[in-house]
């Protein structure tokens, strides 16, 4: 008997090998903004995918897929002919038909990404009282939302047979650009534990049987939330135990245990349990300037960032790379988060976006060889390519310090996108800081940001091969950074100078009004200097960001500029 059982282990094994041994997944998306006119990017161009090593490539405009359907065999009263409705459905199934045939032309796979739930209003019009709960949220544990949802899918592949498979999110639902749909996520706020974890379970198992099995196609469920099944071991083993393995499965996890933070760890759930796993990295950093001003990730994802160094492995890809569970990566090349700053160049996305697929394609190069190559076929030549990759690394440790730190933890969600906060966000960390007796050594540490920011500006004038167009972005994305991060600075000295005021009732009124000084005169020098260099991104606003006041997603009332007012008035 014994001699069986191991026999039937080593078959499991052999067939979990076999499951795992496929060339790596390497596909690409833009995400563009929600509720916003599409990017306009060369990422957008499957020829180009597929020229920088790509195999796929994915679609996030945030009309669904599941939006250029009908819903016909449920009820032709969901999406007459006729109606509004219906030439809107129609318009984007012709859009998706069209780029799923260039995607597939450039001989690259082709992926959908959708959130789920979003379903026509006039299906929940007809089946609320099957569907929806008593607070109007449409409930996946119902039978009726299940049976609607196979019916999509099955829908969805008889629509458009040719696409090969879907992105799924449940983390999040956005309905900014589809008028006629309506949805929530599946798993209400309250409902992150046991009931989520079987609503988990219950949706992958779904889209494994309707997608994976009786289509043949992909699914990558994304295991993105806030806190529980894409940070969490136990949560995440825990819906995931609970779904047997299948050859088009794919869980899909970003490679911070959280969103893409400096100082956030490497994400825990990687590289565990049974399931092939996708790796999700942005590379227009929504938190980091977005292309705006140097940032290069590709050494920090690779090999590990500077305050992860310490940490038990693994904290980086090339300590992932030999797991039985790495499946590939998804790199983001344009987009995540919400309005700016808009770029007019793409070179820091594209240098992340290059090397990261050239490394999916060639595990065994180190980033110094590969960024060599990119330095190369880019026409830089001799000591430039030193100097590229040096101004490179160096941006990864200007911005961990200018907006983060490595004193302590702080809130870094308080500058994002083209928005900086000020005291609302920030007021606990400020108190922290002052109680610990850390506010010179935070101060130094942005000082210490600002010098490694003038050494990334002195770099990009001594470059002087590589096309003039690129020299001069070098040049104006770095000056560009190293106002931004000269303008943090001195936001920093204040507020920290300002709050140690506030607690002790003796304010510093000398350093106060000199940084609030060098404040302003940065500010009209980071103004300046973008109408004076045509390819400059659009500049940084000093308010809060606020999700609740779209299009402009802005508060006038908070952010660093009425911080800093709050201190103009000190005696």
């Amino acid at each position: 008997m014994r001699k069986y059982l191991l026999f039937a282990f080593f078959l499991v094994n052999i067939m979990r090998g076999f499951l795992f041994a496929q060339t790596p997944i390497i596909m690409d998306m833009v995400h563009h903004n929600p509720g916003e006119p599409f990017t306009v990017t060369k990422f957008n161009t499957p020829e180009l995918i597929a020229q920088y090593g790509f195999n796929a490539q994915v679609i996030n405009d945030f009309q669904f897929v599941h939006t250029a359907i009908t819903y016909g065999s449920l009820s032709p009263q969901i999406c007459p002919v006729g109606s509004k409705e219906r030439q809107w459905t129609d318009s984007i199934a012709t859009r998706i038909e069209n780029k799923i045939e260039a995607i597939h032309k450039a001989g690259l796979e082709a992926y959908y990404s959708t959130d789920i739930i979003v379903l026509p209003k006039r299906l929940v019009e007809i089946y609320k009282h099957e569907i929806c709960d008593e607070k109007g949220r449409i409930d996946f544990t119902r039978p009726k939302t299940q049976e609607i949802h196979r019916i999509m899918l099955r829908e969805i592949f008889k629509r458009f047979p040719k696409l090969d498979g879907l992105i799924i999110r449940v983390g999040e639902t956005y309905l900014h650009n589809t008028p006629y749909h309506t949805g929530n996520g599946p798993i209400f706020q309250n409902e992150k534990t046991d009931r989520g974890v079987k609503i988990h379970r219950d949706l992958i198992n779904l889209l494994r049987e309707e997608v994976c099995v009786r289509q043949n196609k992909k699914i990558f469920y994304r295991t993105w939330d806030f806190g529980y099944f894409h940070v969490n071991p136990q949560y995440y083993l825990s819906v995931t135990d609970g779904v047997e393995p299948h050859p088009n499965l794919y869980l899909s996890i970003k490679y911070t245990k959280g969103d893409y933070h400096r100082t956030y760890k490497f994400n825990p759930t990687l590289g565990i349990g049974k399931h092939k796993q996708i790796v999700e990295i942005e590379c227009q950093r929504e938190y980091e300037g977005k292309g705006a001003y140097p940032n290069y990730i590709v050494d920090g994802v690779l090999n590990g960032f500077e305050e992860l160094k310490s940490d038990s492995q693994p904290y980086c890809l090339n300590h992932l790379k030999s797991s039985p569970n790495f499946a590939g990566i998804w790199t983001w090349s344009r987009g995540g988060g919400w309005r700016g700053p808009y770029i007019k160049n793409e070179l820091w996305c594209d240098i992340n976006v290059a090397i990261l697929a050239n490394w999916a394609n060639e595990m065994s190069l180190s980033e110094k060889e590969l960024f060599k190559k990119y330095a190369i076929a880019n026409g830089f030549k001799g000591k430039d390519v030193e100097r590229f990759h040096r101004l490179a690394l160096l941006s990864a440790d200007a911005i961990v310090r200018g907006r983060a730190s490595l004193l302590l933890p702080i809130n870094v969600w308080w500058t994002r996108d083209q928005f900086i906060g000020g005291e609302k966000e920030l007021k606990r960390d400020l108190r922290t800081i002052i109680e610990q007796g850390l506010a010179s050594k935070v101060i130094l540490e942005k000082s210490q940001s600002v010098t490694i920011w003038k050494e990334i500006v002195s770099l990009a004038n001594k470059i002087k091969t590589g096309s003039p167009e690129l020299r001069r972005y070098l040049q104006t994305s770095a000056t560009y950074g190293f106002l931004l991060y000269s303008i943090y600075e001195q936001g920093w000295i204040v507020m920290l100078k300002g709050y140690e005021g506030d607690i002790n009732g003796q304010y510093d009124t000398k350093s106060i009004r000199k940084a609030i000084d060098n404040y302003d005169r940065l500010w009209k020098e980071y103004k300046l200097f973008a109408e004076t260099h045509l390819d400059c991104a659009t500049l940084y606003e000093p308010y809060s960001f606020a999700f609740s006041k779209p299009p402009l997603y802005r508060d006038l009332k908070q952010g660093l500029n009425p911080t800093i007012d709050k201190y103009r008035i000190i005696d």
